[in-house]
């Protein structure tokens, strides 16, 4: 309570003016009667004070006495605010029953998520969660959430874990599914990776499709999974029979392979200074809408670099969609130097070799190397085309759907 009287929120106080030709004799008067004030303030013959309210009536009497006059200017306190309150009885019963309806409805389950379900179908959740009693409307206390789990788990197929939690309003379900083993695969040819020369060929189980010297295309079979024999008929001048079965085709296939690649490059280098100038704008965006409230709308720098920063607001689980953008334009110079055409063919070149390395598959050896230099002045830049010839193994499986056993991945 005297916490409260120090700030003057009880028993709170009354700002009042008083005016007559008698204040002078009215303030002696209420310091003999032992009335207290405070903040007093002279404005012409009018003065403003402080009163607390239980001293206001013992004032009437000085009043009369001296022949002035006084007026409540503001009221401060809790007791004024208890009693502003009390004369809105409709308001005080409305902001009651809003809570109270508020802490009922937080009773009850009113939405059911089901998160991480791809195979087993909601439909199927959503009907054992009805099966069991869980619906929405249902009251939070009558939900036995192990038990629940329990049920889903066993209740359905698929399905390697399950958790049940409520925040707040909501039944959160969460489902982890069993992992499914992908198709069998079997592998059926070896097949060019890419368009090449055929330089060498080494068949270790299969038939060989191609021969050495051959040119070969993208998707071309050049190890058959056929194994085929002649064997020799028991009559007498009767062709050989064909007997052909299924094998895993094993082996290598080396072939002269090509990358090109080309690059440009400047005649000039462009040289970017800070001179130490900025400006800023803020702006909210809300869902999808842009407002902008003070700044610059647009850049005042002809060169200029742009920093973005995006404050959104966040409380716990609530994020609304809003967010304040902060704009920073800062100011550069531009100095443009020359660079001699040497240094430049060199920079495209380098990039053009950049490219072709990046293209390059995993073991291959690089046989020959050429690049070709072009000189375009009056565009003011360079350009270097290279090409790369390669020898490494172009085969990669290729496969079919099959039963029994694990994919195989050789090659």
């Amino acid at each position: 309570m005297a916490v409260l009287e120090r700030r003057g929120l009880w028993p709170g106080y009354l700002l009042i003016s008083l005016q007559g030709p008698g204040i002078a004799r009215l303030l002696n008067l209420t310091v003999k009667n032992g009335i207290y004030f405070w903040d007093l303030n002279y404005q012409g013959d009018t003065i403003t004070v402080k009163i607390r309210p239980r001293d206001f009536r013992r004032l009437r009497p000085l009043l009369k006495k001296t022949g002035c006059r006084v007026k409540i200017l503001q009221k401060k306190g809790t007791p004024f605010i208890l009693l502003q309150g009390w004369r809105r009885k409709g308001l005080l019963v409305g902001i009651v029953l809003f809570c109270l309806i508020q802490y009922l409805l937080a009773q009850f389950v009113w939405q059911i998520n089901i998160q991480g379900n791809e195979g087993v179908d909601a439909g199927g959740v959503t009907a054992l969660l009805e099966s069991s009693g869980v619906r929405r409307g249902m009251l939070k206390k009558d939900i036995d959430l192990s038990s629940l789990e329990k049920k889903l788990l066993f209740g359905l197929e698929g399905l390697q874990w399950v958790g049940v939690s409520l925040d707040g309003v909501c039944l959160n379900i969460q489902v982890v599914e069993q992992e499914v083993e992908p198709p069998v695969k079997k592998i059926t040819n070896l097949i060019a990776a890419k368009d090449g020369l055929v330089a060498n060929v080494l068949v270790l189980a299969g038939e060989a499709a191609v021969d050495v010297g051959e040119t070969v295309q993208k998707g071309q079979v050049l190890i058959s999974g056929k194994m085929t024999v002649l064997e020799e008929s028991e009559e007498e001048g009767a062709e050989p029979l064909e007997k052909s079965w299924d094998v895993q085709p094993k082996g290598k296939v080396e072939a002269l392979v090509w990358y090109e690649s080309y690059a440009e490059a400047p005649l000039y280098k462009v040289l970017k200074r800070k001179t130490g100038l900025y400006s800023r704008s803020f702006s909210l965006r809300i869902k999808e809408k842009e407002y902008y409230l003070w700044g610059s709308k647009k850049s005042p720098y002809r060169n200029y670099e742009l920093e973005k920063i995006k404050r959104i607001f966040a409380w716990r689980n609530l994020c609304p969609p809003v967010e304040l953008l902060n704009y920073n334009y800062r100011e550069y110079e531009v100095d443009i130097q020359p660079i001699s055409p040497q240094e430049a063919l060199k920079q495209a070149k380098s990039e053009a070799y950049k490219k072709v390395n990046a293209q390059l598959s995993r073991g291959a050896v690089v046989k020959k190397r050429t690049a070709s230099e072009y000189y375009f002045y009056e565009l003011e830049t360079v350009g270097c085309r290279a090409m790369f010839e390669t020898l490494e193994d172009i085969v990669i499986p290729q496969f079919s759907a099959g039963s029994g056993g694990k994919p195989i991945l050789d090659g």
